[in-house]
């Protein structure tokens, strides 16, 4: 029998207790160990003591280089709590896991305060997927079944990615991340068996998170363009098959994310497959003032700037569209003096009118 690959959470728990031996402080291996873990998907236990071995290694060779006195070379043998993390960045970088995951992705970490607004769709994903995963006695208790997905539908740059990335960085679950488009083989058969192996690769390192960005593009509606001589409607069949296979997925949980929803096959929204419907739209008014707000918060601007007089100015502006008024503002800021300290409401109103959108008034 396959023992299952550790989550991030596990693998959090073993490396804190094989750090035991380093003498490191309480803080140190906290830091250490949560760094670790997010970097080491498919690593078992047996991998991470490697991990740390030759993190050790690294530090007395560190070490013994900067030493000519051969008694200090001698107490270096000694494990000690000079170990650095630039070590374990070493190790990481050298040391390849038994069980790697050629699906694997690096996603990039988001927290959910990095992302203002759409409070009432955060609460829902977290309903679908953190909920079951922490407390899945709630769902037992009512003789009901989680969800087994969710697919964030809406206007292109409202930050469905995104939430995606918030929602995996806070689950800790392991994730197998892939764009509809790329999946897409010129051989024969060789898409249908990708997915096959994704699948199976998710059930092998369960709890584990399948994101599928771009999900129009493998689930295409069946007769819609099809000018591949049929092949989007046996991508279609095998990804409906693989999640049909509920009894042997528990644990793993499929988002999927589409400008167009209009083109995705009815059937992937059935009930055990996609049953989690979420609109990101356009975010409203309050919803920009959180977005402004979110922005604020990590870059330098002027006290003239006032978050909720751009709120009413940016309508029908989506995340992305103020995200890149800020960045050129900042690029103008620059450009008429590079030692600029502050991004001001000024840089604010000449991007706005660089980049064509409609007029603002302070």
């Amino acid at each position: 029998m396959a023992l299952p690959i550790p989550t991030m959470t596990q693998r959090k728990s073993l490396l804190k207790e094989m750090m035991k031996v380093l003498d490191l402080d309480e803080q140190t291996v906290e830091k250490y160990s949560t760094q670790i873990s997010l970097r080491t998907s498919g690593y078992v236990a047996r991998d991470l003591k490697s991990l740390i071995r030759q993190a050790m290694l690294k530090s007395k060779r560190r070490k013994a280089a900067k030493e000519e006195d051969i008694v200090n070379r001698l107490e270096q043998l000694s494990i000690s709590s000079d170990i650095q993390w630039e070590d374990f960045e070493y190790a990481i970088q050298v040391h390849r896991p038994s069980q790697q995951l050629e699906q694997e992705a690096t996603m990039p970490k988001r927290d959910w305060s990095e992302l203002g607004g759409y409070k009432e769709i955060k609460d829902r994903m977290k309903q679908a997927i953190l909920l079951p995963l922490r407390e899945p006695h709630v769902f037992t208790k009512l003789g009901i079944r989680p969800p087994s997905g969710l697919l964030l539908h809406g206007p292109s740059g409202t930050g469905k990615t995104a939430l995606v990335q918030a929602l995996i960085t806070e689950s800790m679950m392991n994730v197998i991340s892939i764009k509809g488009p790329e999946i897409f083989s010129k051989y024969l058969g060789e898409t249908e068996e990708k997915i096959r192996t994704i699948f199976a690769t998710a059930k092998r390192i369960s709890p584990c998170i399948i994101f599928i960005d771009e999900m129009d593009a493998i689930g295409t509606k069946r007769g819609l363009n099809d000018i591949s001589g049929g092949v989007n409607e046996r991508v279609l069949s095998t990804l409906l098959n693989e999640m049909d296979g509920v009894e042997g997925r528990q644990g793993v949980v499929v988002i999927g994310c589409t400008n167009r929803l209009d083109h995705i096959d009815d059937a992937i929204l059935r009930p055990g497959r996609l049953d989690q419907l979420i609109l990101v739209d356009l975010p409203t008014l309050e919803e920009r003032i959180e977005i402004i707000k979110a922005y604020m918060h990590r870059i330098a601007v002027a006290d003239d700037v006032d978050p909720v007089t751009l709120a009413y100015q940016t309508e029908s502006c989506t995340g992305a569209d103020i995200e890149n008024l800020f960045r050129e503002a900042g690029t103008l800021a620059l450009r008429k003096d590079m030692n600029a300290q502050r991004i001001t409401m000024q840089d604010i109103l000449q991007a706005h009118t660089a980049l064509n959108m409609p007029k603002i008034t302070k």
